[in-house]
């Protein structure tokens, strides 16, 4: 049924004038022939392999571009006097240190999905650790706002630096929600490799 719903899919594209991604099209046609000759179900499992996985790399490119704005924000706007937590908060050092650790799993993501075989539990080990650090970023991003709240009745004069602490907290959640989507992403391509 896969295999049907790929090439409907692949057909309306090119009828609306919205063809598949041209890599992921490449992909599909050097589909060993042994695969194409054992039959549809054989051919299905591969495309689905093969969607997932592009799917997958789609979400890491995004997620290495989140990791880039992030770390292009100056650090005073992620902690420090301008309304963020203080310098010495260890929440605000432990995130400092997740963001280093989501740019540590993403390599280790991108050398494993690279293997001709990757490992399903290496795999689903990548999955869990960003998944546990996107959720400690979510808890740490309502805590900037809960002292957003809190500190919204002061001066006007810190209205520059709440901006940019909104900002920074805006951005955080864009790369937490990234964070999940490459973990999703991981376990849906997991999904489709023989157990092992």
């Amino acid at each position: 049924m896969l295999h049907k719903a790929f090439w409907r899919y692949w057909y309306q594209g090119f009828l609306v004038g919205n063809p598949l991604d041209w890599e992921l099209q490449r992909r599909v046609a050097l589909i060993d022939d042994a695969i194409w000759n054992a039959g549809p179900e054989a051919v299905a499992a591969e495309i689905e392999r093969i969607r997932r996985l592009f799917e997958l790399e789609q979400e890491v490119a995004r997620l290495k571009e989140h990791l880039a704005a992030v770390e292009h924000i100056p650090v005073a706007a992620l902690i420090g006097d301008n309304g963020g937590p203080p310098l010495e908060d260890a929440p605000a050092r432990a995130f400092q240190t997740d963001l280093m650790l989501i740019w540590t799993e993403a390599e280790k993501l991108e050398e494993e999905i690279a293997k001709p075989s990757p490992s399903p539990s290496q795999l689903e080990k990548i999955a869990k650790a960003l998944w546990d650090i996107s959720r400690r970023m979510a808890a740490y991003c309502g805590s900037i706002a809960d002292g957003m709240i809190r500190e919204g009745s002061k001066e006007l004069a810190k209205a520059g630096a709440k901006w940019t602490a909104g900002a920074t907290a805006v951005t955080v959640t864009a790369q937490t929600e990234s964070v999940q989507s490459v973990a999703k992403a991981i376990w849906a391509f997991v999904k489709t490799l023989p157990p092992g």
